[in-house]
């Protein structure tokens, strides 16, 4: 069967996501009738803005304060911008919120949870999140228990670099052994949704993840294979966003 292949760099594979997730009808019934939360992080960085974009607001996430815990490059220093909150939209009525316990009291089924992760199960299907913050748990603490009493839904937008052998439960067992060092990890509740399904949404097609790998700013990238579909509008979201600078915050 034809397979036809597109170059991706983490970056452009998080507007890929971006770009995807917010025309699915779930998520544009929430805008209109329901709450979405969209949690800080790298990928919902540019999600947010893309939700915002549509509203036709005036506000914008910013790298720098749309983010809780991040893991960066040795020697590449601390990030000291104020946290701005998670987005929270009500209705189509958008703001950024500090208070994320609050938020997730008030929600109730139907409303949407978006969730970042840092490891990723694609045969699976499961995903987990690193917890810095030993004393509350971090963020996936509040949204697993949104989830459990409240009925919300989460889904995890997370980019396939992220992606990990092995299934997530022995991953979480390891890094949370009691004679363990570091950070912890968390299995999360949720749909993940990487770019291999931004591409079966737009195109009806199968996704491939091929080959990954790339040198001179393609560090971290990966090959990734459509088989059947419409893929035209694919080829030009990819042509658009090809050239998607990296996220620095």
């Amino acid at each position: 069967m034809k397979t036809e292949q597109f170059l991706i760099t983490p970056a452009a594979g998080k507007r890929l996501i971006a770009r995807a997730i917010v025309q699915r009808e779930d998520i544009q019934e929430a805008l209109k009738n329901r709450t979405i939360v969209v949690i800080a992080g790298t990928t919902n960085l540019y999600i947010a803005n893309e939700l915002l974009k549509q509203l036709g607001s005036s506000l914008r996430a910013e790298g720098p304060s749309f983010h809780r815990g991040v893991l960066s490059a040795p020697g590449s220093g601390t990030i000291d911008a104020p946290f701005a909150g998670d987005l929270v939209i009500t209705k189509g009525k958008p703001e950024f919120r500090t208070d994320l316990a609050d938020v997730c009291s008030s929600l109730s089924s139907g409303d949407i949870i978006l969730k970042g992760a840092n490891a990723v199960d694609l045969t699976a299907g499961r995903a987990a999140v690193l917890i810095g913050n030993m004393d509350s748990g971090g963020t996936i603490i509040q949204v697993s228990r949104a989830v459990i009493t409240r009925r919300v839904r989460v889904i995890l937008p997370v980019g396939v670099e992220k992606r990990v052998e092995g299934p997530i439960d022995e991953l979480v067992n390891a890094c949370n052994d009691s004679g363990s060092a570091g950070l912890r990890m968390f299995p999360a509740f949720g749909e993940v949704y990487t770019e291999l399904s931004a591409i079966r949404q737009l195109t009806g097609g199968k996704p491939l993840l091929l080959a990954g790998g790339a040198v001179n700013g393609g560090e971290g990238s990966v090959l990734l294979g459509v088989q059947g579909g419409d893929t035209e509008p694919l080829h030009a979201l990819m042509k658009e966003i090809s050239k998607e600078p990296p996220c620095v915050i």
